[in-house]
Parts: structure tokens; C-alpha cells; sequence
């Protein structure tokens, strides 16, 4: 892997360190605000209350991801662990699906200013047009595979999965398009199957380039 890349990597791990900082900031000062018209009425604290439940934020989790696995491509380029790599793939896809579903589907016309802005432009604006950008001119190329990919679901699944188990019992969801209490089960499942849907489509579209941008591999 040439200086550059490693310089991309470096540069893409700073940037997400930023907006997970940021984000633990804006934990440790901001309690959580409840969307217009939701179905829950929990929510938490400022301070260490909301910033442990920062990982609950779709996009503060795909940050993290993006920090670990671009800083580690930034000092050991030739890892070869499938679940890095499986790690590495999830990344990618989650931060392109925070930014468009964010952007589509939950932006609203709230005005930002200081520390929320700077979040807002890193977390959803920044970051899901880098990492891609990144990923497309450094790779790493030839690590993506079929159990990569499949791999790479889990992580979203998890998620998901803790998200809905724990909602109930917190009287709280992250999003809008989860609102259970709100919605149902059916409502929120059409914006379930629909994102889940979205990102194994966009994991098979990286692993497509990924083959036809890896040398020796394009004529096969």
C-alpha cells in the first residue's frame, strides 16, 4: 500500500475521531429530544447516562467502525483477516446508509449551530462520501468474498436486533422510522426490510467492484 493510501486511511480515521468525539460531547451536554409526534416517551440524561448510550445511534456506531478499521489500514495495510476485512466491508456500507438514510428519511429543518453543526456535517454529510471515495481509490482490493459479506450483515442484525429488544423496556428508540409504540411492528418493518434490503445490495455492489477493480482478477 503506497504513502498515499496509508495518508487516505490516516485522514478518514481522524475525520470519524472527530464526529465520535464530537457525538460523546454532545452526550455529555445535550439530553435527548424527542421527535414531533413519537410514539415513546423515554430518553436520557446529559452526561454519562447518554453519553454510554451513544452506540444506540446507528451512526455514531458506523463512526466507530470506520475510525478502527481505517486506522488500522493505516499501519497494517496487508491484514488479511476475513473479519477484519468483514468489519471493513460493514464500515463502508453503514456509513453510506447512515448518510442517505439520514438524509432522505430523517433530516429535518432544525437549525444547527456550533457543536451540533460540526457533528451533523461530519457524521452525515462528510464521512459518507469519504469513506466510500477512500475505499474506491485504496481498497484494500481482494479481500472481499462471499463470507465477507455475509459476515458483514451481522453487525447491522445486532444492532437492530438490541435496538428493538431493549426499546420496550426503555420506553425509547433512536429513530422515527423505529418508533414501535407509534407505528407497530408493521409500520416500522417496511423501513426495516427496505434499509436491510438496501445494504446487502450495496455489500454486493462493493464486492462486484472490489472484483473488477482487484488486478489479475478482472477477466475471471
Amino acid at each position: 500500500m503506497t504513502t498515499a493510501a496509508r495518508s487516505a486511511h490516516s485522514a478518514v480515521a481522524g475525520i470519524a475521531a472527530a464526529g465520535v468525539a464530537s457525538s460523546l460531547y454532545l452526550g455529555w451536554t445535550v439530553d435527548t429530544e424527542l421527535p414531533d409526534g413519537a410514539g415513546f416517551s423515554g430518553g436520557f440524561s446529559a452526561g454519562w447516562e447518554h453519553v454510554l448510550n451513544q452506540p444506540a445511534y446507528f451512526t455514531f456506531t458506523s463512526a466507530v467502525l470506520v475510525l478502527l478499521t481505517s486506522a488500522v489500514l493505516a499501519v497494517r495495510p496487508q491484514i488479511r483477516s476475513a473479519v477484519f476485512h468483514a468489519l471493513r466491508l460493514a464500515a463502508v456500507a453503514q456509513m453510506v446508509i447512515t448518510g442517505v438514510v439520514f438524509n432522505l428519511l430523517l433530516r429535518d429543518d432544525a437549525v444547527l449551530t456550533g457543536v451540533r453543526l460540526f457533528n451533523d456535517t461530519v457524521m452525515h454529510q462528510l464521512l459518507p462520501v469519504v469513506v466510500p471515495v477512500v475505499w474506491l481509490a485504496f481498497g484494500p482490493r481482494g479481500r472481499i468474498t462471499g463470507s465477507v459479506v455475509a459476515g458483514s450483515v451481522v453487525l447491522p442484525l445486532v444492532w437492530l436486533a438490541v435496538t428493538l429488544l431493549r426499546g420496550p423496556g426503555l420506553d425509547w428508540y433512536p429513530y422515527v422510522i423505529l418508533d414501535v409504540p407509534g407505528m407497530g411492528y408493521s409500520g416500522t418493518g417496511v423501513y426495516i426490510v427496505s434499509i436491510l434490503a438496501g445494504y446487502v445490495l450495496l455489500a454486493c455492489l462493493l464486492w462486484g467492484l472490489d472484483r473488477l477493480l482487484t488486478p489479475g482478477r478482472r477477466r475471471r
